[in-house]
């Protein structure tokens, strides 16, 4: 048999043939197209109920927050204004003080032979009082104390130095406690 095939209907019966099939493809691809369109639509339709309760819900909210927020109306800002304001003078006043590992830093730096550090302590200045470190330790000698106690005294940030006298009760393995007191700024 052959490939080719031969139509014998006349030049306009195969026409009216060929529009009727073409027809028929384009109204299976409309009623498909709008099956398909149908299907999407009901399947949308959860996912709309769901956006439009919350819309709703996000609605009663708003409204919600904003009457709680005209009813605290002005009493509820003085205080928070307030605070601000003592929180914004504190960080100032932090700019300019003193810190405990600048000091500390400064004191770890004087020579120390025969000394051996313990601890620290650092107040910062509050009110009018200077500021205060304590430096706890143990020392070797008298000499090795007294010369490290000077040493802490002629430090520029240090107005004093104090060693109390009991500390030289002892002539070796000498248990001390030196408080600086003074700006502590280095």
């Amino acid at each position: 048999m052959s490939a080719e095939l031969t139509n014998l209907l006349p030049e306009g019966r195969r026409k009216r043939l060929r529009r009727q099939y073409f027809l028929r493809i384009a109204t299976v691809a409309l009623l498909l197209l709008t099956i398909l369109t149908v299907l999407h639509g009901v399947l949308l339709l959860p996912t709309y109920l769901y956006a439009r309760n919350e819309a709703i819900r996000g609605r009663a909210e708003l409204a919600s927050l904003r009457a709680s927020a005209q009813s605290a109306g002005e009493s509820g800002i003085a205080p928070r204004a307030e605070l601000l304001k003592t929180t914004a003078e504190y960080l100032t006043h932090l700019q300019s003080a003193p810190t405990a590992s600048a000091a500390l830093r400064a004191a770890l730096q004087v020579p120390r032979p025969g000394i051996t550090l313990t601890g620290f302590t650092f107040t910062a200045p509050s009110g009018g009082a200077s500021a205060r470190m304590q430096i706890t330790g143990r020392a070797s000698s008298r000499d090795a104390l007294r010369q490290y106690a000077a040493a802490l005294g002629r430090l520029p940030f240090v107005t004093s130095a104090d060693l109390p006298i009991s500390a030289y009760a002892k002539e070796t393995n000498i248990d001390f406690t030196v408080t600086l007191s003074g700006t502590l700024t280095p």
